[in-house]
């Protein structure tokens, strides 16, 4: 294959990678997060329904770690294999103490884990247990903290004088700052944005499998385990849409200032000025948007609420080289739209629940409703992922080192870089029929267990 093929291929390989480990990072976040909440809740109101879904909830979670973790090292193998002179400026600045961090974050979950589950027994006071489970949480938080750092840094980076790419690939930086990438311009705004918004998608998918199983189940005490659970995921998915959607606005914001090229491409602006329209889809032929359709003023007039200026920059001011693919636009609009849908739907369950003082889970459609807006959350984040990604080309380092100087131009990497899609292809429909199978296989368990009733998740952890 020619060079600027395995430039494609290494990108498009590692895209596939990123694209499916983001999806078992949401599913471990919503999934400890949830069972943080219901332990507290079984403890506190001494409920052995959620004492039961705690249990299934653990037993999905080590699944998903451990898939997780080998997925995870896959990408740091690919990181390396495919873009080896990125790999260099980070080991030569202060973000490799970033990734060393990272591990750090990744030894807490995996250590605190171990306790929760397997020394459960051990712990005199449930809240002992309890608090477990929030080093658990600390350790995939911080974990997901420490890799957006890394990107934030990309996209903003800094805590160098110089940074230069030899022809040969050599990188020379001066200037190092070993602190500076802990705090670049967009980590705040990402991390603000980017925790709440995967935590979110995993909340929706753990509550899928929820209103999956309830919908199915005629026992009387399995729909009251599992009603416990969606009313959890419920209250948390109202406060990380409202959280998501606050620095949504914020990360708009950060683009206008520090990436105002990207901030031009994903709201199509072909020329700077003041009263620009918000343009919804359409594309761009010659300097002329064609197709979708704009709302007069809007753009600028939100500008104007968020930044102080409604002055807003246009692709003109910038060579045409250096434009991502204009695309982003239409994936930024989804991405928008896809999350007023997903703030109505849990707008309208407030209402139901709060001001109409109505049971929603009653309601056949709305739990019918949870499993295609979790397919919608989940499209979401991954369209935040693209336009983020690809709105930064052709740069991989912003403004600093191509993706071009960065990739690996070696062919000896087709094979087992096919070899990982397919791979990919075949372990995560597996694995997410593993985890329906686990949750409800589970519930044979707690069904068996003593004759007063009480589950054998009684004590968290005991059976995981």
């Amino acid at each position: 294959m020619s060079g600027i093929s395995m430039e494609v291929f290494d990108r498009g390989l590692f895209a596939f990678t990123i694209a499916s480990h983001i999806i078992l990072v949401s599913m471990s976040l919503g999934l400890i997060v949830l069972m943080v909440f219901t332990e507290f809740l079984a403890i506190r109101r001494k409920d052995s329904h959620l004492k039961a879904l705690l249990e299934r909830l653990t037993k999905v979670f080590v699944i998903s770690f451990g898939v997780g973790t080998a997925s995870g090292i896959v990408m740091a193998v690919e990181l390396v294999m495919l873009f080896p002179t990125f790999m260099t400026a980070v080991s030569l600045t202060g973000v490799i103490a970033i990734f060393y961090f990272e591990v750090f974050a990744f030894m807490l979950e995996t250590v605190a884990l171990i306790v929760y589950v397997y020394y459960a027994d051990r712990f005199r006071s449930p809240y002992a247990h309890w608090a477990v489970s929030i080093l658990v949480l600390a350790g995939v938080l911080l974990s997901a903290v420490f890799i957006v750092m890394v990107n934030a840094w990309m996209n903003t980076p800094n805590g160098f004088t110089s940074l230069t790419v030899g022809p040969n690939g050599g990188v020379a930086v001066t200037g190092v700052n070993p602190w500076a990438p802990f705090a670049s311009a967009s980590a705040f705004p990402e991390i603000a944005h980017v925790l709440p918004t995967v935590t979110l998608t995993g909340v929706m998918l753990v509550g899928s499998l929820l209103a999956a199983s309830y919908l199915r189940a005629r026992d009387a005490e399995e729909r009251t385990t599992l009603i416990g659970g969606l009313k959890i995921a419920a209250l948390l998915g109202i406060v990380l849409i409202v959280v998501a959607g606050a620095s949504g606005a914020n990360e708009v914001t950060t683009l206008f200032h520090d990436q105002p090229l990207k901030y031009a491409a994903v709201e199509l602006d072909p020329n700077p000025g003041p009263n620009q329209p918000e343009t919804l889809f359409g594309s761009l032929s010659g300097m002329t948007i064609v197709g979708g359709f704009g709302i007069p003023g809007l753009q600028s007039a939100l500008l104007q609420m968020e930044t102080g200026s409604a002055w807003a920059p246009g692709l003109s001011q910038y060579p045409a080289a250096d434009w991502p693919p204009l695309w982003i636009h239409i994936t930024f609009d989804i991405m928008v739209l896809g999350g007023l849908l997903i703030g109505l739907y849990f707008f309208l369950y407030f209402v139901s629940l709060v001001v109409l003082r109505r049971k929603p889970f009653q309601s056949r459609l709305f739990l019918y409703s949870w499993i295609p807006m979790s397919a919608l959350t989940l499209v979401v984040m991954e369209l935040g992922w693209v336009t983020d990604e690809v709105g930064r080309q052709p740069w991989i380092i912003y403004q600093t080192m191509t993706v071009s100087q960065a990739a690996n131009y070696s062919s000896g990497l087709l094979v087992p870089g096919i070899s990982i899609i397919v791979f990919y292809l075949l372990l995560f429909p597996l694995t997410f029929y593993f985890f329906g199978r686990i949750f409800n296989g589970a519930r044979g368990a707690n069904a068996r267990s003593g004759p007063d009733g009480e589950s054998a998740a009684a004590d968290p952890g005991v059976h995981a």
